[in-house]
């Protein structure tokens, strides 16, 4: 049988990051950061970095369409392009061509495919309302809807708070 990885620490995290050639010394912090500001995951009482629902269920889409980008690749590749225009190896020009193609790939086809992240959020979240609970309206005009083109709702259950909550879009 296969077991989870092991939960990793912030120290861990960032040695990955530098080992794989994720950010500088000046924005390893504001990546972490940005990780915990989305909800993709949050510490543990060991300070220990413990995936939410949402980014496993982000993990699970963008995994379904076939992008690994919990995987370092990808960020890796553009971030070595900017530092070999940096170092003076390459030109800019050289280089934006290529990454912003690449990037809009990902894009469209993230677009095409959208309905496989609605997927894999419904296997992690139940649909407000399903569970006769309460609900509270965080901001009308949240987003477009992927399938009526409808704006929507973010909402959050009633008493649900900061980071883990069960916020969601209807």
């Amino acid at each position: 049988t296969t077991s989870p990885p092991q939960l990793i620490s912030e120290v861990e995290l960032i040695s990955l990051m530098d080992r794989n050639g994720i950010g500088t010394d000046a924005t390893i912090a504001q990546h972490i950061t940005t990780i915990l500001d989305r909800n993709y995951a949050e510490k543990d009482g060991n300070q220990r970095f413990n995936p939410t629902k949402l980014g496993i269920a982000l993990v699970e889409g963008y995994n379904s369409m076939g992008y690994q980008l919990n995987k370092p690749d990808l960020r890796r590749d553009m971030e070595a392009e900017c530092n070999a225009v940096a170092a003076g190896r390459k030109t800019k020009e050289a280089v934006l061509g290529p990454v912003i193609a690449k990037m809009l790939e990902v894009f469209k086809k993230a677009n095409l495919e959208a309905n496989k992240l609605d997927e894999a959020v419904a296997r992690h979240f139940d649909r407000l309302g399903s569970n006769n609970s309460q609900y509270v309206m965080l901001q009308a005009n949240f987003s477009l809807c992927g399938t009526c083109n409808g704006m929507m709702m973010l909402k959050q259950q009633s008493g649900g708070g900061g980071r883990g909550s069960n916020r969601q879009t209807n």
